[in-house]
């Protein structure tokens, strides 16, 4: 569990967790730094359960390192990431568990999502949301180019993960969509299953949701979602790690040219909305 400032919602979001039915895991709290009541609510908890280790960072890392953090600080052969805000259903470690254990060729296993809107001054509302990302096709390719044709939002990223397919991976790195090229990567190592249940619940907040945040808030530690241009880089950067994927080279070659139909069409859009912004000036 990644947080930097989480203090109005992490105690309900760790108390969910130490809660599943499925109880042998560890939960690893990496603080970035945090200004408000965080450490306090951490230290409380971790003095109540054993299964909670604390760590602090000195200073801010930003918010993708300190999400790799957790994960460096992380043994264990599954590894899930639990975002501060969000709460985790009972049945949802175990499910997604069982799916893992029983099924060596996934990689992820994720349930069914449950959006939290909270409208400034109205109550909130709960909405249903399919993420669509159940990838069980053969094709490493397939699964590469149907998870990138499909992801809206990233709720998979918060299933549970074969760690050994995690770490051969690049990881976040300091750049928006880092985590969706993550997680594409992973598509091309194993497959990706949806448990049908929903039992994981997204705050879509200013406070909590790096689409709905403020331009201010992004500065402050999230990088939010890439524009045009940065998409191109990150394309580049996908025909990098596609490299060192274990798939042969016909499927890599696959998804080089799955790639280089995005560059183009992005490059499109890049320049037509250079070309207008230079006619209206």
């Amino acid at each position: 569990m990644p947080v930097y400032n989480g203090a109005k919602w992490i105690r309900d979001a760790v108390t969910c967790l130490l809660n599943q039915s499925f109880a042998d895991f560890e939960l690893i709290i990496s603080d970035n730094a945090s200004t408000d009541d965080t450490e306090a609510i951490c230290r409380s908890l971790a003095a109540t359960d054993p299964r909670i280790r604390y760590h602090r960072n000195p200073a801010n890392i930003g918010v993708f390192r300190n999400y790799d953090r957790v994960f460096e600080l992380s043994a264990a052969p599954y590894f899930k990431w639990a975002s501060c805000n969000d709460l985790c259903l009972e049945g949802f470690l175990e499910k997604c568990v069982a799916v893992l254990d029983a099924r060596p060729d996934v990689v992820l296993a994720y349930p069914k999502a449950v959006l939290i809107f909270a409208p400034p001054g109205e109550a909130e509302y709960a909405q249903e949301y399919d993420d669509n990302l159940n990838l069980e096709q053969d094709s490493p390719s397939a699964r590469f180019r149907e998870y990138l044709n499909r992801e809206r939002i990233n709720n998979v990223m918060n299933g549970v993960i074969r760690a050994a397919a995690l770490h051969e991976t690049a990881l976040n790195w300091q750049a928006p969509g880092s985590d969706i090229s993550m997680i594409a990567e992973l598509s091309l190592r194993g497959k990706f299953v949806e448990v049908p249940e929903r039992l994981f619940v997204r705050r879509m907040t200013p406070e909590t949701s790096i689409l709905l945040m403020d331009e201010s808030a992004k500065r402050a530690g999230y990088l939010g979602r890439p524009d045009n241009m940065q998409r191109l880089r990150l394309h580049s950067y996908r025909f990098l790690t596609t490299l060192r994927a274990p798939i042969s080279l016909s499927e890599k070659m696959r998804v080089w040219l799955y790639l280089l139909r995005r560059v183009a069409w992005l490059r499109h859009r890049a320049f037509g909305k250079i070309r207008r912004f230079v006619r209206r000036g």
